[in-house]
């Protein structure tokens, strides 16, 4: 995100790939876990310490607004917090929250939210899209009218923008509303770019810039949500690994990190798992022992789970 090239590209894909990424709708097996979690059959309170030395010195700074949330009281002087979490996902489609969960913490960051890598100011997606199409109102013309393809054909990637690969040089990204271009905030506000300031934020914009926060590949997890999803699987008696292969690493460690305190896990999913494989590799009985799988369709399986449960009145 270094180059204001890819910057373009990426939000240029966006404008066209976003709405129906936004709009995207919980399926049966979120709705499950929603409903495990508020009848308290899944989810767990920890112990967690968030460092000072953190990206930004402060050992709450590094959660942003829809993180703070977990931390729901300071236990002493030792910066040890209480957390609740009920589901760790490496999903960014928030669909979980969408779904009712209110524990969720998203290890690979949230595709809803947009934030400066400057100061780590955050907005709402839409609203920096509606400022975004505001600012280059003329460029969009131009490209639908040069492109003549509609939404519907254009492939939708995994961190919401579009498979489009058309002419975005043209496009002005607007600066982060705290830190970047005076006035700023107030041209966004009238729903008028201004165009003296859209050209004079040049500058601003090599420093000051949003992107969507989310852990793009090649990134690193940030640390505070490692020690989170640690402290919540530490303190579990038990992990289910619901729809994953388990290969992306940060979530192959957590289950690995389970079967070597001796936590049993069930994994829930079509096809053989990382942590199935290496415990097959290694030829360890004992966490073989530990590991439950389950292969079988995701919705209709947690469905059938929660209404056992409500039938047997736990």
């Amino acid at each position: 995100m270094s180059s204001e090239n890819v910057r373009k590209r990426y939000w240029a894909r966006s404008l066209f790939g976003y709405s129906p990424f936004a709009e995207a709708r919980p399926n049966e097996g979120h709705l499950a876990l929603a409903s495990l979690e508020e009848n308290g059959w899944i989810g767990v309170e920890c112990q967690v310490q968030l460092d000072d030395d953190d990206h930004d010195g402060a050992a709450l700074a590094s959660l942003s607004p829809w993180e703070a949330h977990f931390v729901r009281r300071r236990t002493n002087k030792e910066k040890r917090h209480t957390v609740s979490l009920s589901t760790i996902t490496q999903n960014v489609d928030v669909l979980h929250s969408r779904a009712g969960s209110k524990h969720v913490l998203h290890l690979h960051g949230r595709g809803d939210v947009v934030k400066c890598v400057s100061c780590a100011h955050t907005l709402d997606r839409r609203n920096y899209h509606d400022i975004l199409r505001e600012w280059n109102r003329d460029w969009i013309v131009d490209v639908e009218s040069k492109d003549g393809v509609g939404r519907e054909d254009r492939r939708l990637r995994p961190d919401g923008d579009a498979d489009w690969n058309g002419s975005y040089e043209e496009l002005v990204l607007p600066p982060c509303g705290r830190c970047g271009a005076s006035g700023y905030l107030a041209s966004c506000n009238n729903l008028h770019a201004n165009d003296e300031l859209k050209n004079t934020n040049n500058n601003a914009n090599r420093h000051s810039f949003y992107k969507t926060d989310v852990v793009f590949f090649g990134d690193s997890v940030p640390r505070h949500r490692v020690q989170l999803s640690n402290a919540a699987v530490d303190a579990a008696d038990g992990l289910l690994c619901i729809g994953t292969s388990l290969a992306v690493h940060s979530a192959f460690r957590l289950a690995k990190r389970a079967i070597e305190r001796g936590v049993p896990v069930a994994i829930l999913n079509v096809g053989e798992t990382r942590l199935e494989r290496e415990s097959k590799k290694d030829g360890k009985i004992a966490a073989q022992s530990l590991i439950t799988k389950v292969e079988s369709p995701i919705g209709v399986t947690l469905r059938e789970v929660v209404n056992i449960l409500e039938r047997s009145g736990k």
